[in-house]
C-alpha cells in the first residue's frame, strides 16, 4: 500500500531508476549559460572601474596646433616725425618698417605719458610680410587725439624716449581751406623723417608743401627773398622747371614748390604774387 504523501511515484520496484539520457544536455546547457553570465559580468565591472580610473587620473596636455598658436603680441614701434594739427589737440605719428618687403599690422598710436612739458606717444604694431611688395616701406600716418593742447610741451617717443621731428601746421599756409588746390594722397619712405604733402592745381600745376630738419647746405642758389608775415623765405628755381619758397622756424625748414602745368611757364613775379595770396594766418 503507497503512503499518501502528495509526491509522485518514483519507485517501481526496490531499486532506483537510472536517469533519462535526456538529463545531460539539460545540465550542461545550464553550466554553460552560467559560466557566460559570469564572464560579462566580470567584464562589466572592469569596465566601470577602468572608466572610474580615467576620471580621477589628471587631464593629460593637450597639443596645440600651429593654427591655434596665439598671435604675436605687438611690439613697441620707433616712429619717425610728427604733424601737429593747427588747433594743437591732434597729432599725426608717421611710423613704419624698413624690413624688405615688409608692413606693420594693426598699427596703433596713444599718448602714454604726459605732463606740462613732455607728451609721450606710443606705436604698438606687428611686422608681417606686404601683399604687395611693390608698395611696401611706406611711412603709415597715425593720428592721435590729446585731450588738451600741445602748446609748448615736447613730444617723444615711447620706444627711444627722445623727441623725432615734429612739424606744425601752424608754420604752413592754410592750403586744406584754400578751394584753388586739392590735396592728393601721398607716401614717402618709412626711413624718412620728413613730411610731405602734395596738392593739385587749376589747369595741372602742383604744389608740394615739405619740412624737414634743418641741414647746412644742399639747397640750390638763392635768386629772390620773399617775406610774408614773421616768415622771411628764400627762393630757389628757375622759370624753365619750378619754384620754390624756404623758410626756417626753429630746427624746422619748411618749403613750398610751385611746379607749372606741363608746357608752360612761371615767371619768379608770378610765383611770389602766387605765394602771397596764400592763407598765411
Amino acid at each position: 500500500m503507497r503512503p499518501d504523501d502528495g509526491l509522485p511515484d518514483l519507485m517501481v520496484s526496490g531499486n532506483p531508476p537510472e536517469p533519462l539520457s535526456a538529463d545531460r544536455p539539460r545540465r550542461h546547457g545550464r553550466v554553460t549559460l552560467a559560466v557566460a553570465a559570469a564572464a560579462i559580468g566580470l567584464a562589466l565591472v572592469g569596465s566601470f572601474f577602468l572608466r572610474q580610473q580615467r576620471a580621477t587620473d589628471p587631464a593629460a596636455p593637450r597639443q596645440v596646433s600651429a593654427r591655434e598658436t596665439p598671435a604675436e603680441a605687438p611690439s613697441t614701434l620707433a616712429w619717425l616725425s610728427a604733424l601737429v594739427a593747427r588747433d594743437g589737440t591732434s597729432v599725426t605719428v608717421y611710423a613704419g618698417t624698413s624690413a624688405e618687403c615688409g608692413e606693420l599690422v594693426q598699427p596703433q598710436a596713444a599718448v602714454v605719458e604726459q605732463d606740462g612739458t613732455r607728451v609721450v606717444i606710443a606705436v604698438k604694431a606687428r611686422t608681417g610680410r606686404a601683399t604687395d611688395c611693390t608698395t611696401s616701406g611706406g611711412a603709415i600716418p597715425l593720428v592721435v587725439s590729446l585731450p588738451e593742447p600741445l602748446g609748448d610741451r615736447v613730444l617723444r617717443d615711447a620706444a627711444t624716449a627722445l623727441p623725432p621731428p615734429t612739424y606744425f601746421e601752424r608754420d604752413l599756409p592754410g592750403l586744406s581751406s584754400d578751394k584753388r588746390w586739392s590735396p592728393h594722397p601721398g607716401r614717402w619712405a618709412s626711413t624718412d623723417d620728413g613730411w610731405f604733402q602734395g596738392y593739385n592745381g587749376a589747369g595741372g600745376s602742383h604744389l608740394l608743401a615739405a619740412a624737414r630738419r634743418t641741414a647746412e647746405g644742399g639747397r640750390p642758389a638763392t635768386v629772390g627773398t620773399l617775406t610774408i608775415g614773421a616768415r622771411k623765405g628764400v627762393i630757389t628755381g628757375g622759370a624753365e622747371g619750378s619754384w620754390t619758397l624756404w623758410w626756417a622756424l626753429g630746427e624746422v625748414t619748411y618749403s613750398l614748390r610751385l611746379t607749372p602745368a606741363e608746357g608752360s611757364t612761371i615767371s619768379l613775379k608770378q610765383f611770389k604774387r602766387e605765394m602771397g595770396s596764400l592763407n598765411w594766418n
